[in-house]
């Protein structure tokens, strides 16, 4: 329990907290007893970085179109946890993506500079398509024949470095402001995403709307307090494309992702990561095209943001004694067939013993007081491969955080594949890859529960 409130008022407010918000098994009062009201020995720190361009940027996701100005800013949103034993650090930045070279790159530079090693640093990206993409479009370049004339611009390098050197000092920043803290986690619902492969009376699948289609609307919390229960940050988790903006929005904005983070922040006055889900078939609840005073955008703060608020405030049972246990495993499957792969990306490339050229993806997993557990990959993951695996998943509470450390692209189902459309098109996976993943991930988590 938070300090200073007694076990009969707690219940009695997180079952009311529970049924405002609308989410059956928001919270398990039964997890959790009451901690110390001593400080553990779990430490954390938030920080917040503006990254916002001040000259114009090619802007990724649809064809070609350079920034011609600022509508809302974007931000690294850094968080570091340490429990004595282990420091992680994850990190939320508004871009598009990274490519798995750049972040490979930075993370020698950062241990370097901050003794912080790759497996202990998560860098998500929001993917909102009102920003850019930074790195080398290593793997993308294969597939310039679907994605036309994408790659005719020229990046700004200079400000791929302004990212790397800003998210450097703000690691720094956050490492120098640790402080005593307790966690709490939250898993609800939100109906702000919705799937986006839609199916044509003539048979053939497009990007739209699909309200029938899966998707996954797990929400999931983290609180990070101080002993005396006062914010120090928040982590939410949520799956959703940063497409409510269209192809011919020209105004740098960290979109849904952003707008929900920026609603959330204005609330409680500090950071907010956002961590997207499988977002690879999500879509937006609303697009809304160029038009960004379009006031549906406005609907987001209640689909989203007052959901991740709700979370928030029926967490009362928030502990100091924190573990936590990083892993990794790498997953195989076969590589589409006659797709070449860039020299730079040859960490994630194999052959397997018949001869066949596959992708190497590479999992990372975070177990939290052995009840918890997150496993994060570098994909635009369709939502039925973390529905599947949550399902079957031996742990209290489990969350997928998606486009972690660079983007492979997306990894559609097998039936995606036998219908077409756009994420087949460009995905270096084939069909087998959801049956491999799901059964490979699966597996691990059995494993890590056993541990």
């Amino acid at each position: 329990m938070r300090p200073g409130r007694s076990g009969n008022s707690t219940t009695a407010f997180v079952l009311l907290a529970v049924l405002m918000a609308g989410v059956v098994g928001l919270v398990d009062i039964r997890r959790t007893e009451a901690a110390s009201e001593q400080p553990g020995s779990f430490r954390a720190a938030c920080v917040k970085v503006d990254i916002t361009p001040d000259t114009p940027q090619w802007l990724q996701g649809y064809g070609p179109r350079q920034s011609t100005g600022v509508h809302d800013p974007i931000y690294h949103r850094i968080a570091v946890l340490d429990d004595a034993a282990t420091t992680l650090c994850l990190v939320s930045t508004d871009i598009c993506t990274i490519s798995p070279s750049f972040y490979q790159d930075f993370c020698k530079k950062l241990e370097r500079e901050t003794s912080i090693r790759s497996e202990n640093f998560w860098w998500s990206t929001t993917h909102t398509h009102s920003a850019p993409h930074v790195g080398p479009q290593d793997l993308a370049k294969l597939f310039s024949g679907t994605l036309g004339d994408r790659f005719s611009i020229k990046h700004d390098t200079a400000y791929w470095a302004s990212v790397a050197d800003k998210l450097i000092a703000g690691i720094k920043e956050a490492q120098s402001r640790l402080e005593p803290a307790r966690l709490g986690i939250a898993a609800g619902t939100a109906a702000a995403n919705v799937n986006r492969r839609q199916r044509r009376a003539d048979g053939r699948t497009v990007l739209g709307v699909n309200p029938e289609g899966p998707v996954d609307r797990q929400l999931g919390v983290f609180r990070i307090e101080r002993p005396d229960g006062t914010l120090i940050g928040l982590i939410a988790n949520y799956a959703v494309h940063g497409t409510s903006l269209g192809g011919k929005n020209q105004l740098i904005s960290g979109d849904v992702p952003g707008y929900a983070a920026h609603y959330v922040e204005r609330s409680t006055g500090v950071p907010m990561l956002f961590i997207n889900g499988a977002e690879g078939n999500a879509a937006p609840l609303h697009s809304v095209g160029a038009n960004i005073e379009d006031p549906r955008l406005k609907d987001y703060d209640g689909l989203l943001g007052e959901r991740i608020l709700a979370a928030n405030a029926a967490i009362e049972n928030t502990t100091a004694d924190v573990t936590l246990r990083v892993g990794k495993t790498v997953v195989e499957t076969p590589r589409k067939a006659g797709l070449g792969w860039p020299d730079t990306l040859a960490d994630y490339s194999s052959i397997s013993a018949d001869g066949t050229p596959q992708v190497r993806v590479p999992v990372c997993s975070l177990v939290i007081n052995g009840d918890t557990v997150i496993w994060a990959a570098p994909l635009e993951l369709f939502s039925e491969v973390p529905l599947s695996v949550r399902e079957t998943s031996p742990f209290a509470r489990t969350f997928y955080f998606g486009l972690t450390n660079g983007s492979l692209l997306y990894l559609p189902t097998k039936a995606a594949f036998a219908e077409g459309g756009y994420e087949p098109n460009v995905s270096p996976f084939t069909d087998r890859a959801e049956a491999d993943f799901t059964a490979a991930v699966t597996q691990y988590l059995q494993q890590l529960k056993k541990k």
